[in-house]
């Protein structure tokens, strides 16, 4: 919260013309933005929760860390707005106990949001590098216990936070009036402890998931390639085959059964399995995650190696502007999903129109049964027939 109490004061200092536009160029941005951001974003995760636990979506493991992770994501938006009020000096968490309560919050619903994103990557790796392992594994059951455990261990984990936060009463002379006022942030009295605790926090909210995620994602794509080469094999194969059923003796039957072959050929390259849209959907939700939150993180490990009290004022304000629009994109992670779910997901798409018109999902149900036949029974149905032809023509 701190940052946008003096986000203010910046706009006050004495700096070149092109400084201090760029101030109130990101100033006026967030002034905007943010609000929309938090609107719209928590209005599409709780669209997001309905639609994964009202449609036939809720029996998919994916779902309930999806439905969590847009809980935790809601959680970290309405903290936003909460910072985003003290533009208008509408202070909330500035008080003892209200503040730490708000850090120790915050914390928790970024490590949960972080991590949600890392437990479903980690199910899509083992679902697709392992299918058979899949449907013992990659449950709803096994999904529930991994979220109970993350937020147990996230409200576990960070309670050390709610005693090295405190309200200071500051005064920054250098960016602002000579007056001073009240922020939320960590202890002065403590900060050896808090810089303990900020290397902690870029270990487990940045280098390991984003390793995990990267590698992970990596190959679950080579796999997801790999995988579509071989069924563009096998679907050539399979149509020469019907193709050459249907030049057999047995014209009408091999014919009909070739005719059904096909069309699941057919069917099944036009419609992707159920997992491969999942995958889809949740390769690009942990990509675009990854893409948002990587220039923060950049911007953070850089301020903090450098050393900000032998920098002038002109750089600094350089700094705290850059941070600023890395921020924007951090917090646009938090409220992006719906949108990112209904683009890059065919059965989200399909599960949303069904809460306003239920006849889709029956019609939709009727179209994922198919009526052709596999190649094993094309195989047996030419055998009996040919078997009975023989029969008939022995005396």
């Amino acid at each position: 919260s701190e940052q946008w109490t003096n986000m203010s004061n910046v706009s006050n200092i004495t700096s070149p013309v092109p400084v201090r536009l760029s101030v109130e160029i990101v100033h006026t941005f967030q002034l905007y933005y943010t609000p929309f951001l938090v609107l719209f974003g928590s209005l599409g995760n709780c669209i997001s929760v309905l639609v994964f636990f009202s449609t036939k979506l809720r029996k998919l493991s994916s779902s309930y860390y999806l439905s969590a992770l847009a809980v935790s994501d809601t959680g970290v938006l309405i903290f936003t707005f909460t910072s985003w009020l003290a533009l208008f000096d509408v202070v909330i968490f500035n008080e003892h106990g209200l503040c730490q309560l708000s850090v120790y919050l915050m914390q928790v619903c970024s490590f949960l949001s972080v991590w949600f994103i890392v437990a479903f990557t980690v199910e899509r790796f083992i679902a697709v590098r392992y299918p058979l392992k899949r449907p013992s594994m990659c449950t709803v059951t096994r999904a529930k216990v991994v979220l109970i455990g993350l937020s147990l261990l996230a409200l576990l984990g960070n309670a050390p936070y709610i005693f090295i936060s405190s309200v200071a009463d500051v005064q920054d002379a250098e960016f602002a009036e000579n007056k001073s006022e009240l922020i939320c942030s960590l202890s002065r009295e403590l900060e050896d402890i808090g810089e303990i605790f900020n290397h902690i926090d870029l270990v487990v909210t940045l280098i390991v998931p984003f390793l995990t995620i990267v590698v992970l994602n990596t190959l679950i794509s080579r796999t997801v390639c790999r995988v579509a080469r071989v069924r563009r094999t096998m679907t050539k194969s399979s149509s020469q085959f019907a193709r050459n059923l249907a030049s057999t003796n047995s014209a009408t039957i091999v014919g009909n059964m070739a005719a059904g072959t096909s069309n699941l050929v057919t069917t099944r390259t036009r419609t992707p399995s159920s997992q491969t849209k999942v995958t889809e959907m949740l390769l690009v939700v942990s990509t675009v995650f990854i893409i948002l939150n990587l220039p923060s993180y950049v911007v953070r490990v850089w301020i903090y190696l450098t050393d900000t009290h032998n920098v002038g004022t002109e750089q600094k304000v350089t700094m705290y502007v850059l941070q600023q629009y890395c921020n924007i994109l951090f917090n646009t992670n938090f409220g992006i999903n719906f949108a990112l779910y209904c683009i890059s997901g065919q059965n989200f798409r399909r599960a949303l129109l069904s809460l306003f018109r239920p006849e889709i999902q029956r019609r939709s149900g009727e179209t994922t049964q198919t009526t052709g036949l596999t190649v094993r029974e094309a195989i047996r149905i030419v055998y009996e027939s040919e078997e009975q032809k023989q029969n008939l023509m022995e005396p």
